[in-house]
């Protein structure tokens, strides 16, 4: 057996991913685990971001792609004969099953504090161990623990759906302007409530997705923007060309969290997350779905100025 033959029999039992790359960027080589992961030929968003990522990477780099679910790990290597460069060698690891495991936890975590609290509240009234004065204060904490948790396990429920389903299946065409349109109307209250002023521009602008879950993604954006501001600032909505921009004048995010700000459970301050029923699942929601949607999602933030999210959608052209 030459070289050549045991590399290649030993890369086809890797439980790993292995493409190797020509100078063009074609593939000549790809292992069982690489087919597996890729679904070759059927997975043109994962193809698009690996065309990318080889186009600007160099040796050693690394990358997350999350698409439809899938936590997808690359990691790029130049392929060399002697001091000559043939072409690159990337390297895919499916981190679902690790990410499926740690958003349990995660998970588990978020939802043990507001039942441990319940938990103590309620025990202490049905043991006549509070004060009468306290009861109604008590009760007050354990309405409000319990509105948290409930809307921990909406999200939780939201998230698990856009894992599993193929939500373009129902899609159709879509005015974004509208839905912008309800969602502000919609979240107006919430917004004099924190002396916050909300205010929509721009045009129709027609896409093709799925209804319910494009108004989700505007809602959460702005419902963000509306939690993340100060006293009497402001949220900016557009709507121009397939686009949709919603800025805030709110507290910003500093740059060291700008990469993880849509991660699940990712807070930049935690106590305020919670104290404005924040789950940490919003702006993640909001990724899962643009990305069944293969819109691209911008952030641009300061910190102690305010924070500008940008969804492009792709161009959509009626028969």
């Amino acid at each position: 057996m030459d070289d050549g033959q045991m590399f290649r029999q030993i890369v086809e039992l890797l439980p790993n991913g292995v493409l190797l790359f020509d100078l063009d960027g074609s593939i000549q080589y790809a292992n069982p685990a690489a087919n597996e992961i890729l679904h070759l030929g059927r997975s043109p968003g994962l193809d698009e971001h690996i065309k990318l990522f080889l186009s600007s990477a160099r040796n050693g780099d690394t990358e997350t792609v999350e698409l439809s679910g899938r936590t997808i790990q690359l990691a790029y290597h130049d392929r060399m004969d002697g001091e000559h460069r043939t072409g690159a060698a990337l390297y895919l690891t499916d981190a679902g099953d690790r990410r499926k495991q740690e958003f349990t936890a995660n998970v588990s975590h978020e939802l043990k504090t507001p039942l441990t609290s319940i938990s103590g509240y309620a025990e202490m009234i049905a043991n006549g161990m509070a004060k009468p004065e306290d009861v109604i204060k008590f009760a007050e904490r354990i309405n409000r623990e319990a509105k948290r948790m409930l809307s921990l396990v909406t999200d939780i429920i939201k998230l698990t759906e856009l894992d599993e389903t193929q939500i373009m299946e129902e899609a159709e065409q879509v005015d974004l302007y509208t839905l912008a349109q309800e969602n502000t109307e919609t979240l107006q209250p919430a917004a004099m409530v924190r002396g916050v002023t909300i205010s929509l521009s721009g045009e129709a602008s027609v896409v093709f997705g799925n209804r319910s879950l494009l108004s989700e993604m505007v809602y959460n954006l702005i419902d963000n923007a509306i939690r993340y501001n100060r006293d009497n600032g402001t949220v900016s909505v557009r709507v121009h060309q397939h686009v949709l921009t919603v800025r805030d004048t709110g507290i910003g995010i500093p740059k060291a969290h700008q990469a993880r700000i849509f991660e699940r459970f990712y807070r930049v301050d935690k106590s305020r997350s919670k104290a404005t029923g924040g789950t940490g699942l919003g702006l993640a929601i909001v990724r899962q779905i643009c990305e069944q949607h293969h819109a691209e999602i911008r952030l641009e933030s300061r910190e102690g100025v305010g924070t500008e999210i940008t969804v492009t959608f792709p161009t959509f052209h009626e028969d």
